[in-house]
């Protein structure tokens, strides 16, 4: 069996309404079956997430240990391909995906960790213009975090990076949230990180938490102002292995 080059890497947690659109979303890619292989971590599932994974040619493993950090890790770990793609379980993913993500960590050493934007898919009470409106308002933030503290972007549902660069440093195996950040952070010892257009497209299960999309927004901007100049001044040095979720910082990274 020949060596991939890419690994796209997703954690699942009781998943299966979704699982098998993004994985056909991601067999359906620019690049040959042969230059990527998928690899999905069930992280404990409860519904028919593991029996659904049967089905496709996918490499799919099981983390006991409770958290995206370790199910992404034991992914890391288990993956064959230079080049990692950390991706969601309820996510689409264009055709165009792999290769525009990986491309820049192929061409540049200087670039250690990639990330692209996300957008809502419309549906009942969350309209085109209303999610509109809500990414424009995404859009300035993630500019503002860019000067500064762009691993702050990074979400695990379109992130990349070096698989031996990643195993260097390791993901956080606590169960907090920020994991994707603090490995951003940390792969910034090796290079740059680089925004790609390549956005992908996800469910507004995450939003409707937060009730109708004018009580989402109001909601979010109660959540990033108090932190706004936190996140736009430089951080300094910390070891993201040890330290906590502070307000206006990795626990705001939430899904504007």
């Amino acid at each position: 069996m020949a060596t991939p080059l890419v690994s796209v890497v997703i954690p699942a947690y009781n998943e299966a309404k979704h699982i098998e659109g993004t994985i056909g979303s991601l067999m359906n890619q620019t690049m040959t079956a042969e230059e990527y292989e998928i690899v999905i971590v069930d992280n404990n599932s409860t519904d028919d997430t593991w029996e659904i994974l049967s089905r496709f040619p996918v490499r799919a493993f099981k983390q006991p240990i409770q958290g995206c950090g370790p199910a992404k890790q034991m992914g890391l770990m288990e993956a064959r391909g230079k080049y990692i793609l950390n991706a969601d379980a309820d996510v689409y993913y264009p055709g165009n995906w792999i290769l525009k993500m990986v491309t820049p960590l192929i061409e540049k050493e200087s670039i250690a960790c990639v990330y692209s934007k996300h957008r809502f898919l419309p549906e009942p009470g969350f309209g085109p213009f209303k999610l509109f409106m809500l990414r424009k308002m995404r859009d300035v933030m993630i500019v503002l975090k860019s000067i500064n503290r762009p691993w702050l972007n990074c979400y695990g549902m379109t992130m990349g990076y070096r698989r031996e660069q990643a195993l260097a440093v390791g993901f956080d195996m606590r169960n907090l949230r920020g994991d994707d950040g603090r490995m951003a952070y940390d792969l910034t010892r090796f290079g740059k990180i680089l925004q790609v257009n390549a956005p992908v497209y996800t469910h507004v299960r995450t939003l409707r938490q937060d009730g109708r999309i004018l009580q989402v927004i109001w909601k979010r901007i109660k959540r990033e102002l108090p932190g706004l100049m936190v996140n736009i001044t430089r951080q300094k040095d910390h070891d993201t292995k040890t330290s906590g979720n502070s307000p206006g910082g990795l626990k705001n990274k939430a899904e504007l």
